[in-house]
């Protein structure tokens, strides 16, 4: 279904960026050596430091998928999120997928669309509606 998943994170100055990769990898069950982490460090606004984070997987994008969704069905309902799902998908059939930073590092998965976690995961193949 999925041939991979995107997730991209802004750490700011006062984050610990280690600790926020080190949660990602560990809530959604993925080996530092299964995939590609980039690093870009760029600026704010007001020149205050930002590192995004950019983590690729290509393997075990099923499991992650379906654990994510499941979990968050049962924080939003099926129905609620099946809505969320349908709002969050593109002509191509890929997933958008925003979660709660702060809420992730504290081992709970909520939606948002402020300081988010950015999920795509991008589908295999031809997409037919």
């Amino acid at each position: 279904m999925f041939s991979s998943v995107d997730i991209s994170i802004l750490v700011h100055a006062t984050e610990d960026e280690n600790k926020i990769l080190n949660h990602i990898l560990e809530c959604f069950k993925l080996s530092a050596n299964v995939v590609t982490i980039d690093c870009v460090k760029t600026e704010g606004h007001w020149k205050n430091p930002i590192i995004r984070l950019n983590i690729t997987a290509s393997s075990d994008i099923e499991r992650i998928y379906v654990d994510l969704c499941n979990q968050l069905k049962i924080n939003y309902g099926s129905e609620d999120f099946d809505k969320y799902l349908k709002n969050n998908l593109d002509e191509k059939g890929s997933v958008y997928i925003r979660l709660n930073k702060q809420k992730l590092c504290l081992r709970t998965l909520l939606l948002s669309d402020t300081d988010a976690v950015r999920m795509i995961f991008k589908k295999k193949g031809k997409f037919e509606k």
